[in-house]
């Protein structure tokens, strides 16, 4: 069985932490994390400083989230690893997820 090269926790002050790599192996992990976390919050604050890797379908599913939630939540990256930055750069997708 693979290891998950991948983690999502939500900090003291609420912020949630991505690290590692996000990929489509991971998306039921990360949906059913999302589904039992970003329910209960009006704002989501994403630290994806230490993600070094997502493929489209991890993004894809993050964007949807988002769209899903609405002007009523508040949804902020407040910071974010070059190596992400450039994936969603190249992929066009950075100002549907920012």
């Amino acid at each position: 069985m693979e290891t998950r090269q991948f983690t999502v926790n939500q900090d003291a002050e609420g912020t949630f932490r991505f690290k590692g790599k996000l990929t489509i192996h991971d998306l039921e992990y990360l949906k059913k994390f999302i589904d039992t976390s970003f329910d209960r919050v009006k704002n989501i604050f994403l630290s994806m400083g230490k993600v070094v890797y997502a493929d489209t379908a991890s993004i894809q599913l993050l964007i949807a989230f988002k769209k899903a939630m609405g002007s009523e939540v508040n949804w902020k990256i407040t910071d974010m690893s070059p190596e992400l930055e450039k994936i969603l750069e190249l992929s066009d997708l950075k100002k549907e997820l920012i």
